[in-house]
């Protein structure tokens, strides 16, 4: 069975705040749809005056019970933020803080004129010119759908050349041609993040043991409770061990003869299944294996901009374009 798109969630960083440390990994908390300043704080009157530059970390997380992966994960703005407030969209990590973001733009705009089915190029009409948001090579959507399922055409091209800027239209010179005709008062045109493969991993382990073995092959990192955390098991015998993860501590305590599997009460699904399989040839106490494992999940980021002497700020409407393959 595929992965549904139900299963595509969208979750907080740990650290949700204005400083330098904002952002690293992926929390428990996933976000709601519709909710008012949920993913983003009110601008109070004083930031409206002064202005500012506000970032948050979201992670999209396939929650699949199956562990199954999702490929060519991509991400976009259905529209842009209303009001004077602009909203962007930057690749992110599984561990990267507010101090270490990058500064390529993903956003999108409304079409500036009418165009035809079998047109080469579109005119974009975005919030800022001078903010960048399509480039050549750029993976690119437009729609005139209320919604990503709803009535309407929705469409997939590549930027081909450089786009041209105009003030605030952004000329895009399409890779083949339009295969169907859009309204400049319906349409939008967004460029898209990629996101890659998104699947829960386990990264090759670090033994520290002179005879016994350890097959990462036979350790499952699950996709509904998975971490990204680098696990150290540490044997008190020839058979047991305990385990702890580098930010969450003690998951408890298993034996070479069966199945490992420490439950993430926040998912109610384990952490990793490690079976009986995974060691080989003989531990001794104080042996250690060291491995990480990653989750079904990737990181990306929001950047709120708020212009000094905003007046018209509105509610920090926003709707996320998700897909997929698989």
């Amino acid at each position: 069975m595929p992965v549904l798109a139900s299963e595509a969630k969208i979750y907080r960083s740990i650290t949700n705040d204005d400083t330098a440390s904002n952002g690293g990994r992926m929390s428990a908390t996933a976000l709601p749809s519709g909710i008012t300043n949920y993913a983003w704080p009110a601008v109070d009157p004083a930031l409206a005056v002064a202005g500012a530059t506000r970032y948050r970390k979201h992670f999209l997380k396939i929650d699949n019970a199956d562990d199954l992966q999702v490929g060519n994960a991509r991400i976009g703005l259905l529209k842009p933020a209303p009001g004077d407030i602009r909203l962007h969209l930057l690749a992110g990590t599984q561990t990267d803080v507010q101090s270490g973001v990058g500064s390529t733009l993903y956003g999108c705009g409304k079409l500036d004129a009418d165009v035809s089915a079998g047109a080469s190029s579109i005119a974009v009409l975005v919030e800022k010119g001078t903010d960048i948001v399509f480039r050549d090579g750029d993976a690119i959507c437009i729609t005139d759908r209320a919604t990503v399922n709803g009535a309407g055409n929705l469409e997939f091209h590549a930027v081909s050349g450089t786009p041209s800027v105009a003030g605030d239209v952004v000329t895009v010179p399409l890779a083949g041609t339009l295969a169907n005709g859009y309204s400049a008062a319906t349409a939008y045109a967004t460029s898209l993040l990629p996101l890659g493969t998104i699947q829960a991993a386990v990264g090759a382990p670090s033994i520290a043991s002179a005879a016994g073995t350890f097959d990462e092959g036979a350790m499952t990192c699950h996709a509904i409770g998975g971490l990204y955390q680098n696990w150290t098991l540490t044997f008190s015998s020839a058979t047991a061990f305990s385990c702890t993860g580098d930010t969450i501590g003690s998951v408890g305590s298993g034996n070479i003869n069966s199945v490992f599997a420490p439950n993430n009460a926040a998912f109610g699904s384990p952490y990793f299944s490690v079976l009986a399989a995974a060691w080989g040839g003989t531990f001794q106490t104080g042996d250690t294996v060291q491995v990480q494992t990653t989750p079904a999940s990737a990181g990306f980021w929001e950047r709120l901009l708020v212009p000094a002497g905003a007046s018209d700020l509105q509610g920090h409407t926003r709707k996320l374009l998700i897909f997929f393959d698989g």
